[in-house]
């Protein structure tokens, strides 16, 4: 994060999501993480809601592998799931 606070989103994942300059952004903070979505890509309240979740789950699967409460076939299972997203 610069000085001003500005992100910088890599080259490489704004020509895979199609970004332009002057994008506005949805941004979504659940205390400890944060969703960047684009807004022209947001299709309904129940989709965000989704992605919510999803997010949120995904977050505390990662604390479970951090804290050696996952198998390594469960973290391996949860990563593959994780692509998917």
């Amino acid at each position: 994060m610069g000085e001003r606070g500005q992100i910088v989103i890599p080259q490489e994942i704004r020509e895979k999501l199609k970004l332009k300059q002057g994008e506005k952004f949805l941004i979504i903070n659940d205390g400890e993480d944060i969703i960047f979505r684009p807004s022209n890509k947001i299709k309904s309240l129940k989709q965000l809601e989704e992605d919510i979740i999803d997010m949120q789950i995904a977050s505390k699967r990662w604390k479970e592998i951090e804290e050696g409460k996952f198998s390594k076939s469960k973290e391996k299972e949860f990563l593959k799931e994780l692509k998917n997203w």
